[in-house]
């Protein structure tokens, strides 16, 4: 079922036949159930097991399943470390319906589905790795063996969603020739993003590089390979998060994670790809799509929107087409739609369809905190105001809030909003969190993110360059916030919280110290960008 905001980062064209943008408000966006030319059901299948070897040794335990005839078939590759734990090697986690996943999907319809355990898990060989060197070497090895089966046309495809929705970038960043595109659902590029907001460690993923997988590692001797590779039983742990040491406190950068930091490659990759994510997504958070942001790549496609942690935005047969349009034309190499290069799903259900991703603004709403709890643009004198820092959420006197007055027309905030936070500290080591409400006429207010700001200022130089905080000095963060794609109605306000503690984080900082928020001239500022007169549609839906 979808959930009430739905939102993606998409184009909104339309059909041929329908209106142009810009025309007849009732006209809905693209229908993915409506592209023409898709290829067809038309195979029996069958499913093979066997163990590929990689370059060092380590066998990776692999299945294939495929149509049931002679010829070469574009291939989906399945790269996962929850096969036989937490999912199944039918691809039912990317593509719950219809059809028993991508299995029951695409090798009807032509294609060849190559599920893989990642090392150390399923029922692989090898340690666990994490995404390290060994997973990324081990990524360029399987696509290049899944192009030279007898079975495959040579053109891999690789998707998947969260810890599957990664390893796509992680392979694309290793360039193998034989990887043509990658639809990356609520991934990541980075394992300090499965752990920190710049410093700040997130709820339940921050002990996942420690703790989750390595749980999931273990309970495979008791479910899915009882009996089998018991030599390598427990020896991730010398690749985990636990390496990091007094760093996995600070949320200071370390080796562990410059080797587990594919961004540049993924960014640098020249494959076309479809990159999916969720604003309100807490399981793997936006602020993780950063080396996207930085692509602005010709035939890349996107979907932005204010959901969770669904896969595909929980889209239903709208994804599963898209996914299946996407795939089409890049591995089989067919002519059809493929949909607009970037739909943005908004909050009042319509769908804002930029060129590209993030949208280049139109103006630049800015505020500046002031006394007396506004946020406005008065040119008034520097001031301050304090709160005490608490590890427990909404607690009295433990943030200062910020409120706009009321908005004058709708606003439509798309893209990267940034701050200027000014401020000092009195005592030990804390967390800065600064969030974005929209507040309506009544007073309630709802996140236009999950969340915006967050900063350990010990790390405000870098996460790979920690700096002792000097008690009272002022400071200057300058920080790019999770994305945005939220409309403000005429008459909403835009509310700033400042606190230590947020409900997304875990608040490994000692209770107590003072924090100073500046105002007015030289102070705090946020910057939102805005579309004016955007092409949008109403959701198909």
């Amino acid at each position: 079922m979808r959930t009430r905001f739905a939102v993606f980062l998409g184009a909104a064209l339309v059909l041929a036949g329908l209106h142009a943008p810009g025309t007849a408000a009732t006209a809905k966006s693209f229908d993915y159930t409506k592209v023409k030319g898709l290829s067809q059901a038309r195979y029996d299948t069958r499913r093979d097991t066997m163990r590929v070897k990689m370059s060092d040794g380590v066998e990776l335990y692999v299945e294939v399943v495929r149509p049931k005839a002679s010829g070469r078939f574009a291939t989906i590759l399945e790269l996962s470390p929850y096969h036989g734990t937490a999912a199944d090697r039918n691809g039912t986690r990317i593509l719950p319906e219809p059809e028993g996943g991508m299995a029951g999907y695409f090798p009807p319809r032509g294609y060849a589905m190559v599920f893989v355990d990642l090392r150390g898990t399923g029922k692989s060989g090898g340690c666990l790795d994490h995404m390290g060197k060994k997973d990324q070497k081990d990524a360029y090895e399987i696509v290049e063996w899944a192009a030279k089966q007898k079975w495959s046309n040579g053109r891999v495809g690789m998707t998947g969603h969260s810890y599957v929705g990664s390893t796509p970038q992680m392979a694309a960043a290793q360039n193998p020739p034989h990887l043509k595109t990658i639809v990356p659902s609520a991934g990541l590029a980075w394992m300090y993003h499965h752990e920190f907001q710049h410093g700040v460690p997130y709820n339940l993923q921050w002990v996942g590089p420690l703790v989750a997988y390595e749980q999931l590692a273990i309970e495979r001797f008791a479910e899915d390979s009882f009996g089998q590779n018991l030599t390598y039983a427990g020896c991730g742990m010398t690749q985990s998060a636990g390496v990091t040491g007094e760093a996995y406190f600070s949320g200071a950068g370390t080796d562990w994670h410059r080797e587990r930091d594919f961004r540049t490659g993924a960014t640098k990759s020249k494959i076309p790809m479809f990159a999916v994510h969720g604003i309100f997504d807490g399981a793997a958070r936006v602020a993780a799509l950063d080396w996207f942001h930085a692509r602005r790549r010709s035939g890349d496609k996107a979907w932005i929107g204010q959901w969770g942690h669904d896969p595909g935005g929980n889209r239903d047969e709208q994804w599963t087409k898209a996914l299946h349009a996407w795939f089409d034309k890049h591995l089989q190499q067919r002519k059809v739609q493929t949909g607009p290069r970037v739909e943005v799903f908004l909050n009042d259900e319509k769908v804002y369809t930029p060129s590209v991703w993030p949208p280049k603004p139109s103006r630049t709403l800015s505020f500046r905190a002031l006394q007396g709890g506004k946020l406005g643009n008065d040119r008034s004198e520097r001031g301050e105001v304090s709160y005490i820092a608490n590890p427990s959420v909404g607690s009295p006197n433990s943030s200062v809030v910020f409120t706009s007055p009321a908005l004058s027309k709708d606003t439509l905030v798309v893209g990267l909003p940034k701050i200027n936070l000014v401020t000092s500290i009195l005592g030990e080591r804390i967390h800065l969190n600064a969030t974005l409400y929209d507040v309506d006429p009544s007073g309630s207010q709802e996140a236009m993110a999950q969340a915006t700001w967050a900063i350990q200022p010990e790390l405000r130089k870098g996460v790979y360059n920690p700096e002792v905080v000097v008690p009272g000095e002022v400071m200057t963060l300058k920080l790019t916030g999770m994305a945005q794609a939220h409309r403000l109605p005429k008459g909403h306000k835009v509310r700033l919280v400042v606190a230590s503690a947020h409900p997304d984080k875990v608040p490994t900082f000692a209770a107590g110290a003072q924090v100073t928020v500046y105002t007015g001239i030289g102070g705090t500022e946020i910057f939102l960008p805005v579309v004016d007169k955007p092409a949008q549609r109403p959701d198909v839906f």
